[in-house]
């Protein structure tokens, strides 16, 4: 998924509230806010397997940021863990993910790994 894509799904979701009228622009934390937002809930409730970064080792030597960067729409994957979070909780996670995806994919690339 190519960085333009990543930045309008994220912004599609900061941005789904305020079109069903749920919450006042004001009321919305801040993308930055978000994100840390969702790092928390992901440390929270997904660090004990996957510890804070995803990066923790699962026992077929993999990583959850591996397989999530491997995907062509790690979202679809993603969203089946965050449909039991609030909707706050989902978004900021779901932002956290992208960013720990995309630094991933930054980084392979870089090494030069496949």
């Amino acid at each position: 998924m190519s960085t333009l894509a990543v930045s309008a799904m994220a912004l599609a979701l900061f941005l789904l509230p305020l079109a069903s009228g749920a919450q006042s622009p004001s009321s919305l934390p801040s993308p930055v806010g978000l994100r840390e937002h969702g790092r928390q809930v992901f440390a929270d409730k997904c660090g004990t397997c996957h510890d804070a970064d995803a990066a923790k080792k699962l026992p077929d030597g993999s990583t959850l940021l591996e397989r999530l960067a491997a995907r062509q729409d790690p979202q679809v994957k993603l969203a089946t863990r965050l449909k039991s979070m609030s909707e706050q909780d989902a978004r900021g996670v779901s932002l956290y993910m992208e960013g720990l995806i995309e630094q991933f994919r930054v980084a392979k690339k870089t090494s030069g790994q496949k």
